[in-house]
């Protein structure tokens, strides 16, 4: 519990905020009260320091993702996660994994590694994690990708294998695109607390 984090109590609903590069624990604590009120808040910072920027894992410099880095990232949350739990009261809540551009990414690969800690994702942003899924069970996970048609880092043509892989393990994906680039949509998180109510 050491590590640094935003923490609000609510329902018996959990948000688990991941943010994106060169932001905080703080930064989506206002998006994540427009998805749900009523819910707590759980929100870690990512350790992983580039160019004085918070990240949770490293990338190479063509800006591909160093894997072994995300498993790290990985692995330090699951543990983080499980103390907060413990630390929190939080044994039985509902856990919904919420993220942007590079926190989007490890809130997909927590799910893909944890899917029995989480209901759902909402990934703004995102794109796959890993080079390939792994056998993984997503049978009944809700999973939200709201990305922009001209998001240079997220390409529709990754996305849309990106979404196939999901379905085929078994997850029920909405993938809401704007029109925009690297950037939330008002109108997607509008309609995702919408669904999530």
């Amino acid at each position: 519990m050491t590590r640094p984090h935003f923490y609000k109590a609510g329902s018996k609903r959990t948000l688990l905020l991941f943010h994106g590069t060169g932001a905080d624990e703080h930064d989506l604590v206002p998006l994540a009260e427009l998805l749900d009120k009523e819910a707590g808040i759980l929100s870690p910072r990512g350790l992983y320091v580039e160019n004085g920027m918070n990240r949770f894992f490293e990338r190479y410099q063509d800006g591909s993702f160093n894997e072994q880095s995300i498993e790290q990232a990985v692995s330090e949350l699951t543990d983080f996660i499980s103390a907060a739990i413990i630390e929190y009261q939080l044994a039985g809540n509902e856990f919904i994994a919420v993220g942007f551009s590079n926190g989007a990414n490890t809130a997909a690969a927590l799910v893909l590694r944890q899917p029995t800690l989480f209901s759902a994702a909402v990934l703004f942003g995102s794109t796959r994690p890993f080079s390939g899924i792994s056998e993984v069970d997503l049978t009944g996970k809700r999973i939200w990708i709201g990305n922009g048609s001209h998001d240079p880092y997220a390409p529709e043509s990754v996305t849309e294998s990106w979404v196939a892989e999901l379905e085929v393990a078994g997850a029920d994906v909405s993938w809401l695109r704007h029109s925009g680039g690297h950037q939330i949509s008002q109108a997607h998180l509008q309609e995702i607390s919408r669904q999530l109510a």
